[in-house]
């Protein structure tokens, strides 16, 4: 009969590796997430603070609140500056009756452990997006 002397020691020695692999890529699933929450934060203070830039001159003529955009797209910039990150953002965009505007605001996060098994040839890209409109109480 063969003794089984040293078998616990080969199997707590792989279920240590497999515990260590698990562990590495749960830190970088959490790491993206967190930087996903984060930009999503970024992205709706930028939205809401574009939807600030109402056409003054045309509410006082007319009386109906539309967006001017180049004017949204300075607030969201300046908004995403204020963040203290250093992100850029990928579109401002403003809807065709200039009624709303969204924000896409995107960055790349370097993999540690997962990068093993995704092309590392560049960062992985996490994005978030939102969208606002101005609200107006006379």
């Amino acid at each position: 009969m063969k003794s089984d002397r040293g078998s616990v020691t080969i199997w707590m020695l792989g279920l240590s590796v497999l515990l260590l692999l698990f562990g590495g890529l749960a830190i970088d699933f959490w790491r993206a997430l967190a930087l996903q929450r984060e930009l999503a934060a970024v992205a709706d203070s930028a939205a809401v603070a574009a939807a600030s830039g109402i056409d003054e001159e045309h509410y006082r003529l007319t009386g109906e609140v539309i967006l001017e955009r180049d004017r949204v797209h300075a607030l969201a910039a300046s908004s995403v500056a204020a963040q203290g990150m250093d992100l850029s953002i990928v579109a401002v965009s403003v809807s065709r009756d200039l009624q709303s505007v969204t924000v896409h605001i995107e960055d790349r996060l370097d993999l540690g452990l997962l990068g093993v098994f995704v092309d590392q040839a560049e960062p992985f890209p996490i994005g978030s997006k939102a969208t606002a409109e101005p609200r107006f109480s006379p």
